[in-house]
């Protein structure tokens, strides 16, 4: 034993374990810095590390035997040593390089780093003060909106970043979930009288942040606020990420208590409530009556109102004018306004049965801004109304791009997937919906569509009865003769003629929100003529849901042709 130690003392054994490490380490960050740099594959870094794993064996053997001063034979054994090394260094590096999944990062372009998503999470509202998370939410919205104009960058929805839960803001958890190359996230303090507004970019890949500002927010000028963030923003992209159609220019003049109106009706407008709704609509009025050129609040009341119109009990002819109307005026005062113009096409589907002119204010609202995934979504939803079913799923899968996680797109993918038959995929939609929001009721509501159109009616059923543990014993017409639908479907007769008897008693002639919901239940119930009237209703009061006529997958034969249906979908000149 002592023999032994006196063997390490003289051989010069400690380069192997002190110098060669700092040698290593210094060669691999190398490696690292130009694979960041030039663009090369990142498996050298781990190629690399395997091949100086073995020259540290190699390095061991050398200096066990010639660390003593003098000269040392290389015997046949050390040989035999060095070659087994290289070899099995070779084949491990081999075999990792072959079989390994290349790394996804995308190319280097012509600044350290290219790019193709970016996720603009809500601000933390680091103050004590609530009422600001108006600048929490509504900063980082508008950013969203600017950077999508201004270039190529595909830029998840709001829709997406703002549903993760807190403890999902993360670079881990926000690459995983969204596919996102960057993170664009911040937080709103307060110093004295002062709001300071912190924002970074984190780079995903690398988790190391890229970009950071610090804005003061003074005198009440969130116009200014955001526009020093933007122009910030956007030097740090390439400039391969430009948009052609126009470089980053800043918004027209704009009164800062205009736009803090605005935002402020922007945060309420994601609320649930009718009550919420209504406090939108005032803010967004206050807008225009401090700014009447302020286009955004006309196209947001305009939005607002559509959503009325489908579910109010007021006049869908009043609401679609007043709507009607705001949009207009934003398309006059801002032409290339892409919210605008998918609004209006909303307005024209649903409010004027219009589909050429919705089709084209959708294809103008994407070429203006490409990467706004509500445009995408309502057009995907009117080309399936118009079974032009190839293309809608396009889009559909476009949005689900750009916003991966929110009920919009995935109810979407599901709802256009069902009306093409492609009942399996639709299921798998929703259920991938119902996995991230477990207590969204449409969602159960519509898969029980895409199950029971599959023959699996029992696990149909289960769906309509979660839904209904979700809403209580009533929920609103349309929904109601939904569950009468897949009970009826299902030959569960029980079901359908109590769920029957409890809408009628609520549900007469002179008490009706839906007259398309009161047409289904009278089809599903076999009184067609009486159903028909209904149908006829719907399109002299122009009822948002008369598209539904051309959805072929709820109807049979006996209706499908009977001539006063032939006569109505005629009179709404769908396309063949």
């Amino acid at each position: 034993m002592n023999k032994y130690w006196e063997n390490i003392e003289k051989r010069q054994i400690w380069k192997s374990f002190v110098a060669y490490p700092a040698a290593a380490f210094v060669l691999l960050q190398a490696v690292e810095f130009f694979s960041n740099h030039l663009g090369l594959n990142p498996k050298f870094l781990t190629l690399s590390m395997i091949l100086l794993i073995g020259g540290f064996v190699v390095s061991v053997i050398w200096n066990w035997n010639h660390g003593e001063k003098g000269i040392q034979k290389i015997t046949t054994l050390e040989k035999s040593a060095y070659g087994i090394a290289i070899i099995l260094t070779v084949f491990s590096g081999a075999y990792y390089w072959t079989h390994s999944a290349s790394n996804t990062r995308p190319e280097a372009s012509d600044k350290e780093y290219s790019f193709n998503k970016l996720a603009v999470l809500p601000f933390e509202n680091r103050s004590s003060d609530s009422s600001l998370v108006y600048l929490s939410d509504g900063i980082p919205e508008n950013l969203i909106n600017r950077i999508a104009k201004s270039t190529e960058m595909q830029v998840l929805s709001r829709n997406s970043t703002f549903i993760l839960d807190e403890s999902e803001r993360n670079a881990d958890d926000v690459k995983e979930k969204l596919g996102a190359d960057l993170m664009l996230s911040g937080r709103v303090d307060k110093v004295g009288n002062k709001l300071v507004v912190n924002c970074q970019l984190i780079n995903l890949w690398e988790g190391v942040q890229i970009w950071g500002e610090k804005v003061y927010y003074e005198d009440g000028n969130v116009v200014e606020l955001e526009e020093q963030i933007v122009a910030s923003l956007i030097r740090t992209f390439p400039n391969s990420m430009e948009r052609e159609s126009g470089k980053f220019t800043v918004e027209g003049p704009v009164n800062p208590e205009a736009k803090v109106h605005y935002m402020k009706g922007r945060a309420l407008s994601y609320g649930s409530t009718q009550q919420e709704a209504e406090r939108a609509l005032d803010h967004f009025r206050e807008a225009i009556e401090i700014d009447p050129g302020f286009a955004p609040a006309y196209v947001a009341i305009a939005n607002e109102k559509i959503i009325q119109a489908m579910f109010s009990t007021a006049s869908r002819e009043e609401i679609f004018n007043e709507a009607r109307t705001a949009v207009q005026t934003a398309l006059a005062l801002d032409p290339n306004s892409a919210e605008a113009f998918y609004v209006d096409g909303a307005i024209k589907f649903y409010g004027e049965f219009d589909w050429d002119g919705a089709e084209e204010s959708y294809r103008k609202s994407i070429e203006i801004n490409p990467g706004n995934a509500n445009a995408y979504i309502r057009y995907s939803a009117f080309l399936a109304a118009m079974k032009r079913f190839d293309e809608s799923i396009v889009l559909a899968d476009k949005a689900i791009s750009l916003d991966p996680i929110s009920i919009s797109s995935l109810h979407n993918l599901g709802w256009v997937h069902l009306l093409a038959s492609n009942f399996e995929e639709s299921e798998s939609a929703f259920s991938e919906a119902l996995d991230l929001h477990p207590n969204w009721i449409w969602g159960y509501a519509k898969r029980g569509y895409a199950r029971m159109f599959q023959g699996k009616c029992e696990l149909a059923q289960a769906d309509a009865a979660r839904a209904r543990e979700l809403t209580g014993e009533w929920s609103s017409e349309l929904l109601e003769s939904v569950f009468i639908f897949i009970y009826s479907r299902c030959g569960n007769e029980q079901k359908r003629s109590e769920l029957t008897e409890r809408f009628f008693a609520r549900v007469n002639e002179d008490n009706y929100k839906d007259p398309f919901a009161v047409f289904f239940v009278y089809y599903m119930n076999g009184d067609l003529e009486t159903a028909l009237d209904w149908a006829e209703r719907c399109l002299s009061e122009k009822e948002a849901s008369s598209y539904l006529f051309n959805a072929d997958v709820f109807y049979n034969e006996d209706i499908m042709n009977h001539p006063r249906f032939m006569q109505i979908r005629q009179t709404l000149k769908f396309e063949d």
